[in-house]
């Protein structure tokens, strides 16, 4: 006999895809940074598939090219490769604010809540050290080379601080987003409202009563 589960509407409420909390310690500077955010992220998944037309095109052009008269574009490698590192760092922001990041929760659906807030909040503060690290390092060979005039041994002879530069900026967003959630989480405690900012986690799931439809097929 199969097993049939539902999610409940207070499930939902609780954790959905694609839905951010709002940053609420921020006020409108939160919605304004969550409205750049999700920019992103939909640039991002346009992105992805922009380079998946890409690609099919050029294997297409490769393999009967001469028969349907398609020219290839001889910089698959190339254009694909700065098109994934743009829409790969580009979308970490939005992923993070929408806590689509896979995370495995050992202890923390055991903590009280008060800790599990603050367990957040740490999760926040290191990602945003990490991508800050990152970013600046990043950056700083996005400006050296720069002025090194450096480019790549390709067929296009792209200056290297381009995708440099985008990779900088993706992980600049990042850190933006780490840093505004841990601010947001750190006002909320300060006016009271952080006994709610506890991000949701698989142990707050609970099945849902069946449909009808799925008790017949029980």
């Amino acid at each position: 006999m199969n097993e049939e589960t539902t999610v409940s509407s207070a499930n939902l409420e609780l954790e959905h895809p694609d839905r951010m909390k709002p940053l609420s310690g921020l006020g409108r500077l939160g919605r304004i940074l969550d409205s750049i955010f999700a920019w992103t992220g939909y640039c991002s998944g346009m992105l992805f598939l922009l380079l998946a037309i890409f690609v099919t095109y050029d294997v297409v052009a490769r393999k009967w090219g001469a028969y349907l008269h398609l020219p290839t574009t001889r910089v698959t490698d190339e254009i694909s490769g700065y098109i994934l590192a743009l829409a790969a760092t580009w979308g970490l922001a939005y992923t993070l604010r929408t806590d689509a990041h896979v995370r495995i929760d050992v202890l923390l659906p055991y903590l009280p809540r008060r800790l599990r807030a603050f367990a957040d909040f740490l999760a926040a503060v290191l990602m945003g050290f990490f991508a800050g690290l990152v970013s600046w390092k990043i950056w700083a060979l996005a400006l050296d080379s720069f002025e090194s005039g450096i480019r790549s041994s390709t067929y296009l002879l792209t200056p290297q601080w381009i995708p440099e530069s985008i990779l900088g900026l993706g992980f600049s967003l990042l850190t933006l987003a780490s840093a505004a959630m841990a601010v947001s989480t750190l006002l909320e405690w300060v006016i009271g409202t952080g006994a709610t900012a506890v991000a949701p986690s698989q142990s707050a799931w609970k099945p849902g009563a069946l449909s009808v439809e799925a008790e017949d097929r029980l």
